[in-house]
């Protein structure tokens, strides 16, 4: 990703609603580009910290902080839909796999005589 693609997915970052496929390209790039990351940094202090002071619990004011823990949650939910989505990736082909076979032993081409007792 580079800096134009990066500058135009900040308010979508911003806002919540950044595109998944999008999230861990951005991240990455702003963790490597330190004039994305402060661009980044100022658009999220501008837009977060309000909520955020205006919280009477909240007694940390390190506003760089928020940015990092964001961050982190973000990647962490990134990591957490990868596993998801290579878990079920994972289930269908054993599924599809495990048709095929029953498939394969219902027309006859092989058999499956452990089945017979099953089914």
């Amino acid at each position: 990703m580079n800096c134009q693609e990066a500058e135009k997915l900040i308010q979508p970052y911003i806002k919540g609603n950044i595109p998944d496929k999008n999230l861990e390209a951005f991240i990455a790039h702003v963790r490597k580009c330190p004039s994305c990351y402060e661009e980044l940094e100022t658009y999220f202090i501008v837009n977060k910290a309000v909520a955020y002071f205006d919280d009477a619990e909240q007694t940390s004011y390190n506003l760089k902080g928020l940015l990092e823990r964001d961050l982190r949650e973000k990647e962490q939910m990134v990591k957490r839909h990868r596993k998801k989505e290579r878990f079920f990736k994972i289930l269908i082909a054993i599924l599809i796999l495990l048709l095929l076979v029953l498939l394969l032993h219902y027309s006859g081409v092989i058999e499956l005589p452990w089945l017979k007792g099953l089914l």
